[in-house]
């Protein structure tokens, strides 16, 4: 280019948005370790005549549980692939010059 050219630029931005979605199943588990049962005391010899109390072949039930958090490391981004420029040329027909066609 010449001192006295210049060059006159248009820029752009192009925009796409997106909502980017990532579907995460949380299974709870839990696996229970081997019982650990101390005996609390002597053991106590009762005779026959006193019966035991409770229920027959009872049970006791009780609850354990844990609040626990569940953090999942993600991340998101993208690919970008940008194509080929293309240039559609304008010419000019011998004798006449090419109007501007950036108005």
């Amino acid at each position: 280019m010449s001192e006295n050219s210049f060059a006159q630029t248009c820029s752009g931005v192009g925009t796409q948005k997106a909502t980017v979605c990532l579907p995460v199943t949380v299974c709870p588990y839990a696996v229970a370790g081997p019982a650990d049962v101390r005996c609390c005391g002597e053991i106590t010899v009762i005779p026959d005549c006193d019966r035991c109390k409770g229920t027959v072949n009872g049970t006791c039930e009780f609850t354990i549980s844990q609040k626990i958090k569940v953090d999942v490391p993600v991340e998101f981004g993208a690919t970008v692939k940008v194509g080929d420029t293309y240039v559609e040329c304008s010419c000019a027909e011998a004798g006449q010059e090419a109007d501007c066609f950036c108005n």
